[in-house]
């Protein structure tokens, strides 16, 4: 099999930036994977609504690490997806991907992306590096494939042609955790089993925070159904996929950088309790409001005086 030129290692100090492939530690770091997991994210909640683009569109998420731009027309799409100067990440990402969209080109284009590269700043130096070989964006690349036909009126149909699942896992388990509504004691339980095996190599102020952490997704489940879409999405993704990636980086680490990492890895488990937390309370808080609202209600649809001797 002929390999791509431009894969070779001694051709590629030749190559302008934006075609370099970005190294892999930029994203293999807990902030590098929450960002591309929060941009499959917002693209999966698009692919789940979508619909026809008559025109020119600009769908938008701001959060206080994250943000993120996708522009659609009838030609293309460009989607900007970065973090903020609030984010803890080291090394601060911004992603470019450029998308010619089926009803521009033909549908059996190999390549549809005129653009996939990362802006990053590293010793104060600035790079352009290219993300379409890139191992973490499989999942990314293949959505944009899905969202397209989504707003086409169809998603795609499964054939040959298209990646298979055991080479886009994560984008599989995305459409899982979208359509899925079981409720999360199995993936609460599956989490469960493969913290218990690692507790030992995480030492107890982890072990704690961690325990913690599941407790508060314990509790979450009781008040599963009243949750949103997007809070569900949430708790899914952070059983899932957030702690165990989060967790196996982290174990993989030389035992100075864990050192240098734990209090950050504590702070990080920590906002998760805290969010989901937030999830449950306020589930919780509109249970309480149906529970005023029905008795309201039914204080008018069952009029009538307190019998005083009921209790005699």
């Amino acid at each position: 099999m002929t390999k791509d030129w431009l894969t070779h290692p001694w051709l590629e100090k030749f190559l302008p930036d934006h075609l370099r492939p970005v190294d892999d530690h930029i994203f293999s770091d807990a902030h590098g994977l929450v960002l591309v997991q929060d941009t499959e994210a917002a693209l999966d909640r698009l692919i789940h609504h979508g619909k026809q683009v008559k025109s020119a569109q600009t769908f938008k998420k701001n959060g206080k690490t994250f943000h993120f731009r996708l522009k659609i027309n009838q030609k293309r799409m460009k989607l900007l997806s970065y973090e903020t100067p609030k984010s803890e990440a080291a090394i601060k990402k911004r992603i470019i991907i450029e998308y010619l969209r089926k009803t521009h080109l033909s549908k059996k284009r190999p390549n549809r992306f005129k653009e996939a590269t990362v802006q990053y700043i590293k010793n104060g130096q600035t790079f352009v590096r290219s993300i379409q070989k890139s191992r973490y964006f499989e999942g990314l690349f293949y959505k944009f494939e899905l969202l397209d036909d989504a707003l086409l009126g169809g998603l795609i149909e499964k054939t040959s042609a298209n990646p298979t699942a055991s080479s886009l896992p994560d984008s599989m388990e995305d459409k899982e955790l979208i359509q899925s509504s079981e409720e999360p004691y199995p993936y609460i339980r599956e989490l469960e089993e493969f913290l218990a095996n690692h507790y030992d190599k995480l030492g107890k102020l982890i072990e704690n925070r961690l325990k913690r952490l599941l407790e508060e997704t314990e509790r979450t489940g009781n008040v599963y159904e009243l949750l949103d879409i997007e809070e569900k999405y949430t708790l899914k993704r952070l059983l899932q996929r957030d702690v165990p990636s989060l967790i196996k980086t982290y174990l993989s680490l030389s035992s100075d950088l864990k050192t240098a990492q734990t209090e950050q890895l504590y702070e990080t488990l920590t906002k998760m309790e805290v969010n989901i937390r937030t999830i449950r309370e306020k589930a919780e808080h509109t249970k309480v409001e149906k529970m005023e609202q029905l008795l309201k209600l039914y204080e008018k649809r069952y009029p009538g005086k307190q019998n005083k001797n009921m209790f005699d």
